[in-house]
C-alpha cells in the first residue's frame, strides 16, 4: 500500500476548507488513493488476463499471483517520491497566506474601543445579575409550590376527618331517635299502668 499520512485537521485545514471547500490535507489523502486504486486494479486486471488466456497449473497460477503482488509494491513504493512532489505542489497552491482575510473573518477587522469593552463587560454583569435573581425567584416559586402542595394535602386530610365526623353524627342522631321512640313508648306503657292501677 502506499504510505498515507493520516488526517489531523487543524487551523490551516479549516481555513483552506472555508476558502476552497476542502483542505489540502484531504486533497492529498484522496490522490494518493486513486492512485493506488489505479495501480492495484491495473495489476488485478493484468493478473486476471493472463490466468484467462493461458493454460496454467496451480502453481503457476499461484506464481503468477505472487509476482503479480510484488510487482504491485514496487510500484506503490516507487510512487512514493512523484506523490510527495505532488503534495508540495498541492500545499503551494492551496496554501492560504496568513494575510488572506475570509470574507466571513472580515467582522474582525473592526477594532473595539475600551468604552466599548467596558459597555460589553457592563452587559455581562448584568446578565449575570439578572441570571441570579432568576434563579432566586425560580427557588422562592419552588417553595411556594412545595408549601401549597403541603396545604392541598393537609385541606384533603381534613376534608376526610369532616366527612368521617359527619358520619358519627349522624350515626349518633339515628341512635338518639331510636332511643328516643323506645324512652317514650315505655314512659307511655308505665303511664298505662299507672291509669290501671286501682286507687287504696
Amino acid at each position: 500500500m502506499i504510505n498515507t499520512e493520516p488526517w489531523t485537521g487543524g487551523t490551516d485545514e479549516e481555513y483552506e476548507t472555508q476558502h476552497f471547500g476542502f483542505g489540502t490535507q484531504k486533497l492529498k489523502k484522496s490522490v494518493r488513493e486513486m492512485v493506488e486504486q489505479k495501480i492495484r486494479s491495473a495489476f488485478e486486471d493484468m493478473e486476471s488476463f493472463l490466468l484467462e488466456s493461458l493454460e496454467l497449473s496451480d502453481e503457476d497460477k499461484l506464481n503468477i499471483n505472487t509476482a503479480c503482488n510484488k510487482v504491485m509494491s514496487m510500484y506503490f513504493e516507487r510512487a512514493g517520491p512523484s506523490l510527495e512532489v505532488i503534495d508540495s505542489e498541492i500545499d503551494s497552491l492551496m496554501r492560504v497566506p496568513p494575510n488572506v482575510l475570509l470574507p466571513v473573518d472580515e467582522v474582525q477587522l473592526e477594532q473595539t474601543t475600551e468604552e466599548e469593552y467596558k459597555k460589553l463587560q457592563d452587559e455581562v454583569a448584568d446578565l449575570k445579575r439578572r441570571h441570579e435573581r432568576c434563579c432566586l425567584m425560580l427557588k422562592f416559586l419552588n417553595d411556594k409550590l412545595e408549601e401549597l402542595s403541603s396545604l392541598d394535602e393537609v385541606v384533603e386530610l381534613a376534608k376526610k376527618d369532616m366527612k368521617v365526623t359527619d358520619l358519627v353524627e349522624k350515626d349518633l342522631e339515628e341512635r338518639a331517635k331510636v332511643n328516643h321512640k323506645k324512652l317514650l313508648k315505655r314512659v307511655n306503657r308505665l303511664k298505662a299502668t299507672v291509669i290501671k292501677t286501682p286507687e287504696d
